[in-house]
């Protein structure tokens, strides 16, 4: 299956400088919504027609997107929108939450108050967004808050561990923000999170970030099963 190249709308389409960067997160946005599917094939004339961009910005966006996960490239050099296995996608869910409780455990001890100020910040605007229509503007502020508590840990070994994983289940983590029901949930362990660790409570600042994670494991079981009941 390949992209629909009809070209956007022109209000649509990319004008400005840092090509690259809007049109990766143009098709971003379009495998997140499932608007390219799974395992669909993607080429850079397609983008580049598409998106009303050369194919050098729209090279580079593909890249930006391999090395996200959210393309894949085959070993023939085949480029194709990423179709994780579920049950790997629970294995890195399972990584990220030891991962994460050890930075904040580390970033209780280590951040700097106007890094745990940023930290809050995140949360505040996460609690905005609750009610959004644009599911985006939630899914950017849940990504900042863990980014930004795994950055306070100032250790680069995890930073790069994290990215490494965290990178590869950018579709698992929207797939559970778009659910409205559980929004309140993750606030609330957020708040959880972000209040042990204004306190620097590193115990119970990792307790908070494994509780939610385990939350987004058993989330993540329950979407799965409501997509299985609603194929049959």
């Amino acid at each position: 299956m390949h992209m629909n190249t009809k070209p956007l709308p022109r209000s649509a389409r990319l004008t400005r400088t840092s090509l690259s960067e809007r049109a990766a997160t143009k098709l971003r946005k379009l495998i997140l919504r499932n608007v390219l599917v799974p395992g669909s094939s993607v080429t850079e004339r397609e983008v580049s027609e598409q998106l009303g961009i050369s194919r050098t910005p729209a090279r580079e966006a593909i890249r930006t997107l391999v090395g996200e996960g959210l393309i894949v490239v085959s070993e023939t050099g085949r480029l194709s929108i990423a179709n994780p296995d579920f049950d790997a996608i629970i294995d890195l869910v399972q990584v990220l939450r030891a991962l994460e409780a050890l930075g904040c455990e580390l970033a209780a001890e280590n951040a700097s108050d106007a890094e745990l100020t940023s930290i809050k910040q995140s949360h505040n605007r996460m609690c905005e967004a609750v009610a959004d229509s644009s599911d985006f503007k939630y899914f950017d502020a849940n990504i900042a808050f863990h980014r930004s508590i795994v950055a306070a840990s100032h250790n680069p070994a995890l930073v790069q561990t994290h990215k490494l994983i965290d990178d590869q289940l950018y579709q698992a983590r929207f797939r559970c923000s778009r659910q409205q029901g559980r929004r309140e949930i993750a606030i609330e362990e957020h708040d959880r999170i972000t209040k042990a660790l204004l306190a620097r409570d590193k115990a119970q600042a990792r307790q908070a970030m494994t509780l939610h994670l385990t939350t987004t494991i058993h989330n993540l079981r329950a979407i799965e099963e409501e997509d299985s009941q609603s194929a049959e």
